[in-house]
């Protein structure tokens, strides 16, 4: 056993001798399987294929083209179209995402304890329970991501996101969306703008190893028949600490502010993979958030020369 450890350790190291990708010319198409489990949607799969473009001088590509589709055995999908061109003018980069997610199971508790919930709906057991506060959602969107180089390590980045939120409360009737009806519960039609002043300091856009990403970024967005007009203000700050055998420490410290008046769906969430693992996806949700959370990665093996 300890031998396959220390093969599986020397594999990691980089290898010397090997050439970087960006310095080979022409088209590659990779594939790569997806597969997960979260407590919330359960087992994951899928598959994901890109198509990168080399020029032989432009790091880490010049440009790339990616599809993936992506199931649970909880009902959600996550299917995504991605391009990415990191020079597409002198010192800007160019992102374009086309999503489609729907989520069978999506949480909504608004900011009610658990004893105010169990109040709220009564003696149910478990399985009523979920449906009663469960919604199905389907939002496809598109978004748009500019970053201008203002002269290192300062960037402008900007953009939006569009996109249609279709709503089902997962109970016919006595559902927490039903009672208490917070805006957007019908789903619908929001346009979101963002603006952000980034300092950048990593050695990857794509894979860091080390560095300092921090960002100031304000949102607003606009839909709904009119009824949805708010935003976002955030602050966040990344730290990628590399450590031996291919490991990195990620550190990410955020606080954001939402003001005016937002679908439900938009607020700001504590609960799931992309905040707090363990407490259930979007479990609180609030108009003021103060994240603080630590990650050890591992980059892989690396191709032998």
């Amino acid at each position: 056993m300890m031998a396959v450890v220390l093969l599986l350790l020397l594999i990691a190291l980089p290898a010397a001798g090997a050439r970087p990708a960006h310095e080979e010319q022409g088209l590659k198409l990779t594939a790569l399987p997806l597969f997960n489990f979260s407590s919330d949607h359960g087992t994951g799969y899928g598959l994901r294929t890109s198509l990168y473009r080399y020029d032989g001088q432009t790091a880490p590509y010049a440009g790339a083209l990616s599809a993936q589709a992506f199931f649970t055995s909880r009902g959600k999908w996550a299917h995504r179209l991605y391009l990415d061109l990191p020079h597409w003018r002198p010192g800007q980069r160019l992102e374009v995402e086309a999503l489609y997610e729907k989520e069978d199971y999506a949480n909504y508790y608004a900011d009610l304890s658990d004893a105010e919930v169990d109040q709220l709906l009564g003696p149910v057991d478990a399985q009523a329970k979920e449906q009663r506060t469960t919604f199905r959602q389907v939002y496809p969107k598109l978004r748009l991501m500019w970053i201008y180089a203002l002269g290192p390590p300062w960037h402008l980045r900007s953009g939006f996101q569009v996109g249609h939120n279709e709503i089902t409360p997962n109970a016919a009737t006595g559902s927490l969306l039903e009672l208490l009806n917070p805006l957007g519960a019908r789903g619908g039609f929001l346009f979101l703008a963002n603006s952000s002043l980034r300092r950048d300091t990593r050695d990857n856009y794509n894979d860091t190893h080390r560095g300092i990403l921090e960002e100031l970024l304000l949102e607003y967005g606009l839909g709904g028949g009119g009824d949805f007009r708010g935003g976002r203000l955030t602050f966040e700050h990344r730290h990628f600490h590399p450590l031996p055998l291919g490991l990195v420490l990620a550190q990410r410290a955020s606080l954001a502010l939402a003001f005016g008046r937002l679908p439900f769906y938009e607020e700001l969430k504590l609960g799931g993979d992309d905040t707090v693992r363990g407490l259930a996806a979007a479990r609180e949700r609030g108009e003021g958030r103060l994240l603080l959370n630590a990650e050890l990665r591992w980059h892989g093996i690396s191709p032998l020369p």
